[in-house]
């Protein structure tokens, strides 16, 4: 059997043909999203026992160090209380097993992801594994958002956690489809960017793709197949539509943002080549993601101390924040959770003029709570399309915190991503050297007002829908399946 799959930088999804349409489904509960995001419990390391012959040596040193004692003390004509042998083996029993409790402790903290991932511990995927961290931070790792380091820079055995994550991540998804249909799964097609996050260019696209498709085979299937998302986006709008149009298809995602000039309709519905419907093309690694990270940087961070200034006049810093909520940048996190960064910080605080807001990013440092943080940036980014302004609490911080945003804050702190945006759009329509008949909006940042406002105001002649934020993509990659596979 086949299916479509969309891989998302936030969220997961997967849809089968069935009743001639494409049909979504429950990964989680009754949703039929499920969070890109993997939580795997630290293993408890066992006390080791204490070594005898390693007791009775210390027993004959404290021996011999309270024979010297004795004697001084005989010298001096002073009191000297002599304990029995049985009393030093308690004395050295215990100091033993404090040691051996704190080396255990050490081990425990000093374990790496990749060793508890097969460590054949407890896995948890998508809300139930954001709620296990926003529980546990310190007991276990937490990946979120793995389609967006594909592109990166990476060094080779962060490749190969990469694609133990997405591997688990994409069986998990293959297992609980096929429970719900009752069939197995064989092939696939994969959404994928025009360019994935990440600077590397084609490099970084191939290192990208290669990863995607060995853990999805490794995952069980056995064929796959790649399709861009803004034309898989285009595909599903296609089969709604009456007559052959030009469409600018704007596909807003997690982690990137696609753009794709398109010929649909009737004409072209049921080919099975789609190359020379497809005008052009463009994406640049700037999603929704990049948006709550910007949002937590200039409306978050200042009351953690961003622009603050020290004793000696000089701000904190910014790469301090930087790397506080760059969570899309896995080198960027290392440095923040690093024993230097907290010296760092502590050097900060003793310093700041304003002691409250360091101590929050030295709470932000210590409890690892930098995807929580993150995550309330995400929040209020998506309260803020229903209502404005809000307060985003901040308890997990500080009992009291709770920061206002404003739909203006959110605004002024994305106005690079919304320029991104439109220069996209722009050049697609150079590419194909017409104008389009229909601008088709998807992706889950499309559901912010201000990004539909923004669209709207540069396209106000051009008929704008807005389809399915969540549903369009692996609806279209399920429809290109069936054309494939079938």
């Amino acid at each position: 059997m086949y299916a479509g799959i969309d891989f998302g930088t936030s969220s997961c999804s997967i849809g089968v043909w069935k009743n001639n349409g494409p049909v979504l489904l429950p990964l989680e509960g009754e949703s039929t999203r499920l969070p890109s995001a993997l939580y795997t419990t630290r293993p408890t390391l066992p006390i080791e026992e204490v070594d005898t012959l390693e007791l009775e040596r210390r027993i004959a040193a404290a021996r011999r160090r309270q024979t010297a004692e004795f004697r001084k003390a005989k010298e001096e004509n002073g009191t000297f209380k002599e304990l029995s042998d049985a009393e030093l083996e308690n004395i050295e029993r215990g100091a033993m097993r404090r040691e051996l409790a704190e080396r255990a402790k050490k081990r425990y903290r000093s374990q790496t992801i990749n060793e508890v991932l097969y460590a054949d511990t407890e896995v948890v995927f998508g809300e139930e594994a954001i709620l296990r961290h926003i529980q546990e931070p310190q007991n276990g790792f937490f990946i979120k958002s793995p389609k967006s380091f594909l592109g990166a820079a990476i060094q080779p055995h962060h490749a190969e956690l990469f694609f133990e994550v997405i591997k688990r991540i994409l069986a998990f998804i293959k297992a609980t489809a096929e429970i719900n249909i009752q069939n197995e799964i064989d092939n696939i097609v994969l959404g994928r960017p025009v360019n994935f996050h990440g600077t590397r260019g084609q490099e970084g696209n191939h290192q990208a793709i290669g990863i995607l498709e060995s853990a999805a085979m490794a995952a069980g299937f056995k064929s796959v197949e790649f399709l861009m998302e803004p034309i898989a986006a285009a595909m599903d709008f296609e089969r709604s539509i009456p007559e052959d149009v030009i469409a600018l298809v704007l596909d807003v995602g997690g982690g990137t943002t696609d753009c794709s000039m398109v010929k649909l309709g009737p004409s072209h519905i049921n080919s099975r080549d789609r190359n020379n419907s497809v005008l052009g093309y463009a994406g640049d690694r700037v999603g929704g993601t990049d948006i709550d990270i910007k949002l937590a940087l200039m409306k978050i961070m200042p009351h953690f101390g961003r622009n603050s200034l020290l004793k000696n006049g000089l701000p904190i810093p910014n790469i301090l924040f930087w790397n506080a909520v760059a969570i899309n940048d896995v080198n960027a996190q290392e440095q923040f959770w690093s024993d230097n960064t907290q010296h760092e910080i502590l050097f900060y605080l003793g310093q700041a003029a304003d002691k409250k807001k360091v101590q929050r990013i030295l709470n932000l440092q210590k409890g690892r709570l930098t995807f929580r943080l993150n995550r309330s940036a995400e929040l209020a980014k998506i309260h803020l399309s229903e209502r404005d302004p809000i307060n985003l609490p901040l308890r997990y911080i500080e009992p009291e915190l709770v920061i206002p945003v404003s739909r203006y804050d959110l605004r002024e702190s994305i106005e690079r991503e919304l320029d991104v945006f439109l220069s996209l759009m722009k050049e697609v329509e150079n590419q194909a050297g017409v104008k389009p008949d229909i601008l088709y909006v998807t992706g889950g940042t499309a559901k912010s007002p201000i990004v539909e406002e923004w669209i709207r105001s540069n396209y106000r002649h051009v008929e704008i829908v807005v389809g399915d934020a969540f549903g369009s993509v692996v609806s279209g990659l399920t429809t290109w399946a069936r054309r494939i596979y079938q």
